[in-house]
């Protein structure tokens, strides 16, 4: 099982020595007894078989057979533990189980889950692994566990690789509760782009459940909550939710914000029991704090680390991409991504000049690109490259490929989609997805007449797309560029 967003990781200093176990246990009511039923009745007859196997000496069928076990447990029971929805998390209740598994050595490696508890052990003394599990239920009082947690023997060598994937995950948790913190304290003012057009066009209402996929610092979800919406935002930058916290604090409980990327919205809110929602608004792109913050390493205009990540806990930066890629991909990156069209020639002279000495710092890389290109215009040269390496660095068109699949389904009969872009691939993949499902028919020169589009399952709401007005354009010059798609489910 691997770990979820919201889980909770550690792993011990001690290594696998011997033999293992990996137990799972659940809460009683963390999955639905018909489910269990099934998967019990399932489970008993490749018990059987594997026992019938392993009489006869059969190993090819025994190894088959206990793959088939593994990917049935997998599907009926790791799975849907990982993104079941519960209202009290079981993370938020096992203070005294968690610290009973740090004090036993044998327990080498655990992980929470919203509804479940996975942890690694090697036994020590003469208590076998029942005894264990039932002394680790005992010290979470308030916790009801279903009576038969699973156990699977692994070797040193799959314990280990257990572990380390525990610790990996461990590691990267740490580090994403320091930004959270580093996060509180430092200052995030963004301006909100077609603010009043997008939130309008989800219908914003008491009753309605609307999400807020890019949440920022709030100025989208702060117009749903005042019109009497429930708000669910998401965002993978630590600093732009400790800042929607604050903002949006007087509205309570009608806010849940929620960590992660939006690729992942529907994942991260079936964790919640969110199932389907009345209007989804994503405003793609980078957040003038991001922009104007130098220890973020987004602009060229000041002398901070090459960074560009927008989850700081994210494992790859700028610098990493800058200093480690070959030219070929430095220059397809440069071309696909800021559609530069000196890419291959800033891609040479980069290569060039991190074998001198490595490329570290937002101004670095910006004297290389302008000895490259030349300035003309308005326009620093470096502006496509820097575009370029923010998007590759942050995933984000794949990112959007993904909400893009996903969002319909997340949206009830009636429910907005609403997307806002600034710059061409963005919106040329937002203006392909939205035609392609609200075609009714589609047609091809070698057919005799059109047919009816398979994935026709909406209708648009603007015959074009909404741009900022001049009121706009004049307070907030960054909003230029903006475009506003909606499409509503059929």
């Amino acid at each position: 099982m691997m770990p979820a967003p919201n889980s909770l990781c550690h792993a011990a200093d001690s290594s696998p020595t011997g033999p293992c176990y990996r137990v799972l246990m659940w809460e009683q009511d963390a999955l639905a007894p018909e489910a269990l039923a099934q998967w019990a009745t399932a489970r008993k007859e490749l018990l059987a078989r594997m026992r019938d196997a392993g009489i006869k000496g059969s190993r090819g069928m025994l190894a088959q057979l206990e793959n088939e076990l593994r990917e049935l447990t997998a599907r009926a029971v790791e799975a849907p533990l990982v993104t079941c929805a519960r209202s009290a998390r079981l993370i938020t209740r096992v203070g005294a189980l968690e610290a009973a598994l740090r004090a036993d050595s044998g327990v080498l490696a655990y992980r929470f889950h919203p509804a479940a508890l996975e942890l690694l052990v090697q036994l020590q003394g003469e208590l076998g692994v029942d005894a264990l599990v039932a002394h680790w239920q005992a010290a979470a009082t308030d916790v009801c566990w279903y009576p038969a947690p699973l156990v699977e023997c692994l070797s040193p060598r799959e314990a280990m690789e257990w572990q380390a994937g525990c610790r990996v995950a461990a590691m990267e948790q740490a580090a994403a509760r320091e930004a959270e913190e580093e996060a509180e304290t430092r200052p995030f003012h963004h301006v909100t782009v077609l603010a009043r057009e997008a939130v309008d066009a989800l219908l914003p209402a008491e009753g309605r459940v609307l999400v807020d996929a890019t949440l920022g610092g709030g100025g989208h979800s702060e117009l749903m909550l005042r019109a009497g919406a429930t708000v669910w935002g998401i965002d993978q930058d630590p600093a732009a939710r400790a800042a929607a916290r604050k903002r949006l604090a007087a509205y309570g409980e009608r806010l849940h914000i929620v960590a992660g990327n939006f690729r992942n919205a529907a994942t991260l809110l079936a964790e919640h029991g969110v199932e389907q929602v009345d209007g989804l608004l994503a405003d793609i792109g980078i957040s003038s704090p991001q922009v104007d913050c130098a220890e973020r390493g987004f602009s060229f205009l000041a002398e901070g680390p090459l960074d560009m990540r927008m989850n700081p806990a994210a494992p790859r930066s700028a610098a990493d991409i800058v200093n480690t890629a070959t030219e070929a991909e430095l220059a397809d990156i440069l071309w696909q991504y800021g559609e530069e069209r000196a890419s291959r020639a800033i891609a040479r002279r980069i290569v060039q000049e991190r074998a001198k000495a490595p490329i570290r710092t937002t101004t670095q890389l910006a004297a290389i690109i302008s000895s490259v290109l030349p300035r003309k215009g308005k326009q620093h040269p470096a502006t496509r490259s820097f575009q370029a390496l923010r998007i590759a660095v942050n995933d984000e068109l794949g990112a959007l490929e993904a909400l893009l699949e996903s969002g319909l389904s997340l949206l009830k009969s009636g429910g907005r989609f609403a997307i806002i872009t600034f710059h061409s691939l963005e919106d040329r993949a937002v203006k392909r997805y939205f035609d392609r499902v609200t075609r009714p028919e589609i047609d091809r020169p070698e057919w005799p007449s059109p047919r009816p589009n398979p994935e026709y399952a909406a209708r648009s709401i603007f015959r074009k797309p909404l741009t900022a007005g001049e009121a706009e354009l004049a307070s907030n010059p960054r909003a230029r560029s903006a475009k506003l798609r909606v499409i509503e489910k059929l």
